[in-house]
């Protein structure tokens, strides 16, 4: 009878730590919250993102199921594009990481469609609390399967010109790929706050109306993985930062 008390009072102990820290985690990450204020005389951060080296040839998908909407010819992947002139990355996410206060993050609904059997954008970057239309231009189905890990997860069809519209709340790297065909795939970048953007066909990317200060700036791509540095904003001033990445 001693032991089993015992043994009560030890799981009683460790579930009350367990629940404490879950209670201090949560104060913590309420205590980090982005605030939301009236920005005055913010600055703006563009720049580049680059390859160095010899651009890579681009992975061919292998089409093999719907080819009449789909196409007879195998697609190329866009995992890692870079343009020929400016050896410029398109598609990398560029945010500041560590930002407590800034303006207000747009949540206006995005939308993620489905064109010929493949994701368009192949990237989409929203502020947390953001809802995605995903959308099918198709006439044929096609069956959309998230891989998350703090979002809820789906894997639901859609009918050629439906639309499945889901919210992502929380912070993370989202991929999406389609169960029917097994070359698409897709990624919703959400962030914790709206300094982030994604770049263009040139790789170039534009961050708008920061508030003066120092901050961490990361730049995500799927294939190649993160890169940081420092930037320093300064009232109604450009700054330029640029990342290189280099082959794995």
């Amino acid at each position: 009878m001693v032991k089993s008390l015992r043994y009560v009072a030890f799981v009683g102990s460790l579930v009350f730590g367990v629940m404490g820290t879950a209670v201090w985690v949560n104060q913590a990450a309420i205590a980090q919250a982005y605030k939301e204020i009236d920005v005055k005389d913010g600055g703006v951060i563009v720049g580049i993102v680059k390859f160095d080296g010899d651009v890579p040839t681009a992975k061919i998908l292998k089409v093999d199921k719907d080819e009449q909407t789909c196409g007879h010819e195998n697609k190329l992947s866009e995992e890692l594009v870079v343009n020929g002139e400016s050896k410029g990355i398109k598609n990398v996410v560029v945010s500041l990481v560590d930002i407590a206060s800034g303006k207000k993050a747009d949540t206006t609904t995005v939308a993620l469609d489905q064109k010929e059997c493949l994701f368009s954008p192949h990237v989409v970057a929203v502020s947390s609390g953001t809802s995605v239309d995903l959308l099918n231009s198709d006439n044929v189905m096609h069956n959309l399967h998230s891989w998350s890990i703090k979002n809820a997860g789906f894997n639901e069809g859609v009918s050629g010109g439906g639309k499945l519209t889901k919210k992502f709340d929380l912070p993370e790297v989202v991929k999406i790929t389609c169960d029917v065909h097994k070359w698409m795939s897709s990624f919703v970048v959400v962030k914790g706050n709206p300094y982030f953007a994604v770049t263009d066909e040139s790789g170039r990317f534009r961050i708008e109306n920061v508030p003066a200060g120092s901050y961490k700036i990361e730049a995500w791509q799927e294939k190649l993985g993160k890169k940081t540095g420092d930037v320093s904003v300064k009232p109604k001033e450009e700054t330029t930062v640029d990342f290189v990445y280099t082959k794995k």
